[in-house]
């Protein structure tokens, strides 16, 4: 929907609703918001369609939908086949990285003694102890499940 500001009372009003402002605001004379045209009188009735933001803020780099449509097709299949490739050998670079950085830290130093304490501040002592984000010792944490049924955290 096309929206106009008065330029009398600085209003931003629909299309629609033009009319109605102009017997309320006298004089009023509208500019387009998009296009930044300015109309007077009833020349806003006539601005039925306007340009895209695209068109407005890329200016003599946008190319309609069209064109845009034909020459991205190929692009995406040449970008398909290519990028797959790149993307495991680095998935296997931080696989390796990872593996290196891991350390066995024993998570029942930082329980208080016969009390409960949430994960969350568990994890909060840690990354305060270790100097790391809690996100980063989040995705290194690792349970395992004992053969008696319980469960083993690990860091």
């Amino acid at each position: 929907m096309v929206s106009f500001s008065c330029e009398v009372c600085n209003d931003t009003v629909l299309k629609k609703k033009l009319d109605q402002h102009k017997q309320r605001c006298g004089g009023a004379y509208y500019t387009c918001i998009d296009c930044s045209v300015t109309f007077n009188g009833t020349e806003y009735r006539q601005h039925t369609s306007c340009i895209s933001e695209a068109e407005k803020y890329e200016k003599g780099l946008y190319k309609g939908k069209k064109k845009q449509q034909v020459q991205n097709k190929p692009q995406e299949v040449v970008k398909v086949e290519s990028k797959p490739e790149p993307k495991k050998e680095k998935k296997e670079s931080k696989k390796e990285s990872k593996k290196e950085k891991k350390s066995t830290t024993d998570l029942s130093s930082y329980l208080s003694s016969n009390k409960q304490e949430s994960l969350y501040k568990i994890v909060k002592k840690i990354s305060s102890e270790k100097k790391k984000d809690k996100k980063d010792i989040l995705k290194n944490l690792q349970l395992t499940k004992l053969d008696d049924g319980s469960i083993n955290i690990s860091f």
